[in-house]
């Protein structure tokens, strides 16, 4: 299977946001507010299609690949926020998909959402982070990290299969997918792998621009906080649990940071808890929309 950057996705389509570059993204579903999923480092808006189709019961849902992730074209070097923030909003427009949006971010794009909500405020009405990186959380690359991540990255050219050992959890979602999603998905992540690194490698610069950022919109905020050892590679357990005792201040910050900031922490899931408990998010984005729908009925 050819995993070029010219296969047509197996579900959306890719909209020409200008320069002849393109955004993929897929919609379904009908209502308002809009539910935006933006994706972690590394993994494409396909990799939530289980979220996605449990909102898009109830309202709109769409999902989205960035530039140079998944389905979307490349475009040169690092990329700062708003940058990436502006192209889906500009994408959005295209789809014919009016705001304003309640946007659901997982880990760096729980950083991408907040940025999102700071240069378009009028647009949002609600944001839920999913194990979200914040501003302040340690850098995600460490000295000597490239080396590694090159080293993982060519045992993967060799081994396509270990994809499978590296991330089961993820590698157990995408089996849940019918096979003219999954097969394709797979092979993606195989031919893009570099594209995680490369967005971990800005993480530090994003960061920077959140926390020097304008204050969010004052709405509906919950934040998921998986408390779970991931099964990954990467640090011993030990450090895993001070990871997240880490992981657990900083989100509790965020919450009380926010007028109408709200917490759920999840012992039974980790990381990629959308995946493990994707109820547990279907229910924070009908919360808001209950809160949303509320308030437009008093007014």
């Amino acid at each position: 299977m050819s995993t070029s950057f010219h296969d047509a996705p197996p579900l959306g389509e890719r909209y020409d946001v200008g320069g002849g570059r393109r955004i993929y993204l897929h919609h379904a579903g009908t209502g308002t507010p809009a539910v935006v999923i933006e994706a972690g480092a590394g993994q494409f808006g396909l990799d939530y299609l289980n979220i996605f189709e449990l909102c898009a019961k109830r309202t709109t849902c769409v999902l989205y690949d960035r530039a140079g992730s998944g389905w979307s074209d490349p475009v040169d070097g690092s990329r700062a926020a708003r940058e990436i923030v502006t192209d889906l909003h500009n994408v959005l427009g295209l789809a014919g998909i009016e705001g304003p949006y309640l946007l659901v971010g997982h880990s760096g794009g729980g950083l991408l959402v907040r940025a999102f909500a700071q240069h378009f405020p009028d647009d949002v009405v609600g944001l839920v982070l999913i194990d979200p990186a914040t501003e302040h959380m340690p850098r995600p690359l460490q000295e000597g990290a490239e080396a590694v991540v090159l080293a993982m990255l060519e045992e993967l050219r060799r081994n396509p299969n270990i994809l499978r050992e590296w991330y089961p959890v993820l590698y157990a979602q995408w089996e849940k997918l019918p096979q003219e999603i999954r097969d394709p998905l797979i092979a993606r992540h195989r031919d893009r792998a570099i594209v995680g690194f490369r967005e971990l490698q800005n993480t530090p610069r994003i960061q920077e621009e959140v926390a020097n950022g304008p204050i969010l919109p004052d709405v509906p905020l919950i934040v998921l906080t998986g408390m779970q050892i991931d099964p990954e590679p990467g640090g011993s357990d030990e450090e895993k649990h001070a990871v997240n005792q880490i992981k657990l201040t900083e989100h509790t910050a965020l919450v009380n940071s926010v007028p109408q900031g709200e917490h759920r922490v999840l012992q039974d899931a980790g990381h990629h808890l959308y995946a493990q408990r994707p109820e547990v998010v279907q229910a924070a984005v009908f919360s808001i929309l209950d809160r949303v729908a509320k308030r437009s009925r008093h007014r």
